[in-house]
């Protein structure tokens, strides 16, 4: 079985290039509508999921009074973002951020050790997403607070992905290529609504729960998607196809691409923003 964790140690590089950049502006409103709650966050802070450090870098960056705690499962990962933070942060901000390996469903953390627990597309990875949350609960200080972001389901349907899907078809011999018979890690998966999201965090016991709906934007570069799809995407599959494959897939991914307007590479993908509060003084 491929976990989630090897899937994205392989592609913890090309994630940082291809990826986070696509993730960043829907992360970075968390904070933003985070501080319009709550005002400036302070204390310890835990990042569930962190990946290549996007909102961790962003927390220490914008909050000189917090400690933040990056945690991901994949090794990997937590590479990448260790050498991004000492990259873009001074000496004094790397000495507010720690990184540590550890999985949502059983945080390695004592009962009530943050003020503050984030996270940003995520949380749709985890098996069992109830037990997730529940854990962001036991972490969480009373009074203190969890904040997400993460996928809505909703169509997917997007030109340039559908113009690569026409390009497998011709292709193909007979054998689906992206059919490799290896099953995949359960996960809980994108969230319904954000109604249904607040409903679920009250359950769990959170309260002063504001979840709201909004559309992550993103023009990826018509010149560059074929690069998009091989180095971060697709790579799995591009990987597996011999020499010659490879080269009829890309002729004909890009003549399929080429036949597309500009505005066909805008994507437009509904996403879930909630923040809710651990009951109690604070």
């Amino acid at each position: 079985m491929k976990t989630i964790e090897s899937r994205y140690d392989a592609s913890a590089l090309a994630y940082r290039t291809w990826w986070e950049p696509v993730l960043a502006p829907s992360a970075t409103e968390l904070l933003d509508r985070l501080e319009r709650i709550a005002g400036t966050p302070t204390g310890r802070i835990l990042d569930v999921g962190t990946g290549a450090g996007l909102l961790a870098i962003e927390a220490v960056r914008r909050w000189p009074a917090v400690d933040v705690v990056g945690l991901d499962g994949s090794a990997e990962m937590l590479g990448v973002a260790r050498a991004t933070a000492r990259t873009t942060l001074p000496t004094s901000g790397q000495r507010r951020l720690d990184w540590l390996r550890g999985h949502a469903e059983q945080l390695p953390f004592e009962d009530a050790s943050f003020e503050l627990v984030i996270s940003s597309f995520a949380y749709q990875l985890v098996p069992r997403l109830n037990v997730a949350l529940a854990e962001a609960f036991r972490v969480l200080r009373p009074g203190g607070r969890l904040a997400l972001v993460t996928w809505r389901v909703a169509d997917d349907r997007f030109a340039p992905d559908e113009a690569f899907e026409d390009a497998l078809d011709e292709l193909d011999a007979g054998e689906d290529p992206l059919d490799d018979g290896e099953a995949e890690e359960a996960r809980a998966g994108d969230l319904a609504s954000g109604e249904a999201t607040a409903t679920r965090l009250r359950r769990i016991g959170f309260r002063s729960v504001v979840a709201r709906e909004a559309w992550l934007a993103y023009d990826h570069d018509p010149s560059r998607y074929l690069a998009f799809l091989e180095e971060y995407a697709e790579r799995e599959l591009f990987a597996e196809l011999t020499g010659a494959e490879r080269a009829r897939l890309r002729a004909a991914t890009q003549r399929r691409l080429g036949r597309l307007p500009a505005a066909a590479f805008a994507w437009r993908v509904p996403v879930v923003h909630a923040i809710a509060r651990r009951p109690g003084p604070g």
